[in-house]
């Protein structure tokens, strides 16, 4: 979900009799398909919903616990890898082993419906043209298994940290990332990715039952000024789909301003290469006839996720397909096309045997991509992103496997994740009580006389972290980003 106008240290910003509160409500309830809905409608509005997660399945630590927190929750119908939290386990998600290993991705089921949408597959080129913080760029890449070119682009740089993490800890590395206007991306990319996900920074009006602070910039006037700038993104979407494409809209909004309008806008400027299509997962997002008969009839396939009928916030998704190549004004050179054009697979022998007579394991490399030495890390990425790395927009591609010192790989955490399991020679087992040490940022006390030096730490057989043993303690490394002073464990 993008909320582009929300400060995050905004405090709740009206009670339920505030005016601007019931101004927002009676605008939406108007596109209600059934007027006896309204009561439960603005319930649901006023009532924050239920916690949420998704399972980072990229990861062996949330493969191996999925089965049991499944049978403990309400999975989603358009997303079984999304479960409802119940109250026990919600209270404690957020300090848990397995939220802080990346096995876990808490996100409202809502939002999970454009990428289901978007059905992206194993090894093709994917677009997520407003990608921070993550939750859907994670959710694309685990359904990509890894495999072909996710690029995610956030054009807020001050927002491209918690979009890295949130990768990162979720064991995605089959990303480009990008920082530049969608506009002006698509000067670079003609006519190429195979699907592309734009979720538009919008108003946030579906979100007032988790965040009532968008009453502060909320307005019918205000939801015009952004189908503006919403309407530039979505027609530059649409010009980087290649044709046969598909293309997902979608919105945490439930206003026609920012959803049906600006679908009209692109209609505008691309109209005979433009196809709607259903949103089959699902059934009961419609608008209101009179609503929608001021649409072409294809809009009737766009789905709205209605808070009152599925307990969660609110959403709006399209499926757009592409008939024919677009133009773009000021196009530049096609980088679309190194993408497609991949050098051959490198020899990975001579990184290969040092990490398996270290760690015993060697990183299973999908095709088209390769392992290279940069400065003083070792990193893992897909063949054609090392050659877009000289643009202004480009950020960083791949992930870091290990960084390089004196001839010894130092393994990242994101490693030890994906592939820590493998490892059998320089292992450690800890207990609760030294984990909880660990993940505190301090070293604690272990019985290993045969063990010194570097080891991986395990926990229930999950890998935990990197770890040096010394003289009976252990430091263990476990990122900064994932400490907390209350860990505990949801599924003992």
């Amino acid at each position: 979900m993008n909320n582009a106008t929300s400060p995050q240290d905004c405090k709740e910003a009206a009670d339920d009799n505030d005016p601007r509160l019931q101004k927002l409500l009676a605008h939406l309830q108007a596109l209600l398909p059934d007027p006896l809905q309204v009561p439960d409608f603005r319930q649901a509005m006023l009532t924050e919903p239920g916690v949420d997660v998704r399972l980072s399945t990229l990861l062996p630590a949330a493969r191996a616990f999925a089965p049991r927190l499944q049978a403990l929750c309400e999975s989603v119908a358009w997303c079984p890898d999304t479960l409802r939290l119940p109250p026990d386990l919600a209270a404690t998600v957020s300090h848990s082993l397995e939220f802080r290993l990346g096995a876990l991705y808490m996100q409202a089921k809502a939002t999970t419906l454009a990428v289901r949408a978007l059905d992206p597959q194993p090894g093709e080129l994917v677009l997520d043209l407003a990608a921070a913080p993550g939750g859907k760029a994670t959710q694309i890449a685990t359904a990509m298994g890894n495999t072909g070119l996710l690029v995610a682009n956030e054009p807020r740089h001050k927002r491209l940290a918690a979009l890295v993490g949130n990768l990162e800890r979720c064991g995605a590395y089959n990303t480009l990332l990008t920082s530049v206007l969608g506009t002006q991306l698509a000067r670079s990319f003609h006519n190429v990715f195979d699907r592309v996900l734009l979720d538009a920074p919008c108003s946030g009006d579906g979100i007032l039952c988790k965040d009532r602070s968008m009453l502060r910039f909320w307005s019918p006037e205000d939801s015009v000024h952004k189908s503006a700038q919403q309407i530039g993104l979505l027609r530059a979407a649409f010009h980087m789909l290649r044709p046969g494409g598909r293309l997902v809209y979608s919105t945490c909004s439930l206003s026609t301003e920012e959803n049906e309008d600006v679908l009209v806008g692109l209609l505008k400027n691309f109209d005979p290469l433009v196809d709607v299509q259903q949103v089959s997962a699902i059934t009961d997002g419609h608008l209101a006839a009179e609503q929608l008969a001021r649409y072409p009839p294809a809009f009737s396939g766009c789905a709205r996720v209605w808070p009152h009928l599925h307990a969660t916030e609110g959403a709006f998704v399209a499926v757009i397909s592409k008939r024919g190549p677009s133009e773009w004004l000021m196009a530049e050179d096609d980088a679309g096309a190194l993408l497609r054009t991949l050098p051959a697979d490198p020899d990975p022998d001579a990184w290969a045997q040092q990490l398996a007579s270290r760690w015993d394991f060697t990183p299973d490399i999908p095709p088209g991509y390769e392992v290279v030495a940069n400065n003083r890390h070792l990193d893992l990425r897909h063949g054609g992103a090392g050659l877009l790395a000289q643009q202004p927009w480009y950020v960083r591609s791949g992930m870091r496997l290990a960084s390089l010192h004196k001839q010894h790989f130092y393994l990242s955490q994101q490693a030890v994740c994906l592939w820590g399991e493998q490892v059998r020679q320089r292992r450690l087992d800890i207990d609760m009580d030294q984990l909880q040490i660990l993940f505190r940022g301090e070293s604690c006390q272990v019985e290993a006389p045969a063990l010194t030096g570097e080891v991986v730490c395990f926990h229930d057989d999950l890998p935990i972290c990197r770890g040096v043993v010394r003289d009976g303690s252990l430091a263990g490394y476990v990122p900064k980003v994932a400490r907390t002073l209350r860990l505990n464990r949801m599924l003992s």
